[in-house]
């Protein structure tokens, strides 16, 4: 049996997509996965590197840059706790939080190191744990749809703030056919 390589824990790094707080499914059920993306330092690209070659791979899974003016990124991916809805994460004390990062947040990152063989000899590093160091992201503080306050405008009862639902489904009318329909 081939020797585990150890777990590594990131320095900050900054959120650029996550998928965190619910699982990622676009490619189906058997796909899911708990995802996020970062910008990829030049001191985490040297890790990553430093330890796929220790370990005989030349490729490293994940890495994405859209051209080359943009910055490069990074994805890591999670099975686990897809069916407890969100990926367990701690904040800035290391406990344990309700709270997922978003675009914007500063994070550290702990990575599982995997060789895999198929179909070329490569590196993926898996996500095994989440810590929040700074909210950036407005997604966790109570949201304003991107409104800002006016002064001298209506003011109105103070509401809840809505919570996420799903899109309404709207079903066709019992006994109207498509030739009923006036457009």
């Amino acid at each position: 049996m081939a020797d585990r390589i150890k777990n590594i824990i990131t320095g900050k790094l900054v959120v650029t997509w996550s998928s965190l707080s619910k699982p990622d499914a676009q490619f189906g059920e058997a796909s899911a996965n708990h995802n996020v993306s970062v910008e990829l330092t030049p001191e985490l690209e040297a890790e990553l590197k430093r330890i796929a070659a220790e370990n005989g791979c030349k490729k490293i899974n994940g890495i994405y840059q859209k051209d080359e003016d943009s910055p490069k990124t990074i994805k890591f991916k999670s099975k686990t706790h897809i069916d407890k809805g969100s990926f367990p994460c701690q904040d800035a004390s290391a406990q344990y939080t309700t709270a997922v990062p978003f675009k914007g947040d500063i994070v550290r990152l702990k990575l599982a190191p995997v060789v895999l063989t198929k179909p070329t000899k490569a590196m993926s590093f898996y996500l095994n744990g989440v810590q929040i160091i700074e909210k950036n992201s407005d997604d966790y503080s109570p949201r304003t749809n991107g409104f800002d306050a006016i002064d001298g405008g209506f003011v109105g009862e103070t509401a809840p703030t809505p919570s996420k639902t799903e899109p309404t489904v709207v079903q066709p009318a019992v006994g109207i056919t498509d030739d009923e329909v006036p457009f």
